[in-house]
């Protein structure tokens, strides 16, 4: 009888101690979260979390849910939790739609190139303990600020003048509508002659990292008078069902696109007319995506 005592006894101070150990364990532990790129593909792009937790929990634990919005557009959901009790590490793989990211991008525009990126995850210890971790991140980047593109003159006509240059390009977005992206781009013209230049018609193709993603023209024409400048407002078009594929390039080219844009001009002079391609410099867009979420990640911390 006063073994099975002791042993009851013995038991009792084990699970005491084992319980006091897994409150302490939870209560001070303070994970260090750091975020990758996974698996990257057209129907998935996976963000891979791994977690260092300090120590051991010794507990069965569980990821519930988790929900990831940017610019609350929910554009990710968990994919798999990878956790062992006896192991002071954990990971969570999170798949993202590129597809949804996209409209969630359109809001970003909308909201005059302004995001927030948000992370709920609901734990569990036992199926009866919960916790809670949230992070918020505000993005705020001006991607079209960086479309600044320029063309050099050309001579035509046997020399006889000289193609308008473009010095530069400024873009405006206008709204999203049937998976069309309407913008509109100011061109501001150079007229490197001694006499005007009637301009009929100015002409532009977008490519994004060798993906032709948009169009541009302007039907009205114009004159840039001898040796000054003229500034052009040229509808723009870009074609949202090609934007998971730049996507997929840009995440896997260390979140670096480049991007070019083809100008076609008409001039005219003596009667003649001719339509000239301009080819423009590449530009490089370049985001912090991933950087973003690490430093959210590093300011995590639990709450009831």
């Amino acid at each position: 009888m006063k073994k099975a005592v002791a042993i009851v006894i013995l038991i009792v101070l084990i699970l005491a101690l084992w319980g006091a150990y897994v409150a302490y364990a939870v209560m001070t532990m303070n994970p260090l979260l750091t975020a990758e790129w996974g698996n990257v593909s057209e129907e998935k792009v996976e963000v891979v979390v791994d977690a260092g937790l300090g120590k051991a929990l010794l507990v069965p634990a569980s990821v519930e849910s988790l929900s990831m919005q940017f610019n609350g557009v929910e554009v990710a959901s968990l994919e798999e939790f990878d956790y062992s009790p006896t192991k002071s590490n954990a990971r969570i793989v999170i798949g993202i739609d590129p597809n949804e990211l996209v409209r969630a991008l359109e809001r970003y525009f909308e909201s005059n190139q302004h995001g927030e990126l948000s992370v709920e995850a609901k734990l569990g210890l036992f199926g009866l303990l919960h916790s809670t971790l949230t992070f918020s991140r505000e993005f705020q980047q001006d991607i079209l600020g960086q479309m600044d593109f320029k063309a050099e003159s050309k001579p035509i006509f046997g020399g006889l003048l000289y193609t308008p240059s473009v010095e530069g390009t400024k873009v405006v977005w206008l709204g999203a509508e049937n998976g069309v992206w309407n913008l509109k781009t100011y061109a501001t013209l150079k007229n490197p002659n001694s006499f005007p230049i009637p301009v009929s018609n100015l002409e532009f193709e977008v490519s994004v990292n060798g993906i032709k993603v948009g169009v541009g023209n302007i039907s009205q024409g114009v004159t840039i008078p001898a040796g000054g400048v003229a500034t052009v407002p040229i509808d723009t078009e870009i074609y949202s069902e090609y934007l998971p594929t730049v996507l997929v390039a840009h995440i896997k080219n260390g979140e670096e696109s480049s991007v070019e844009v083809n100008f076609y001009i008409t001039v005219s002079s003596g009667g003649k007319s001719a339509r000239i391609n301009l080819t423009s410099e590449r530009i490089v867009i370049q985001t912090d995506i991933m950087a973003s979420i690490n430093d959210a990640l590093s300011g995590v911390s639990p709450r009831e």
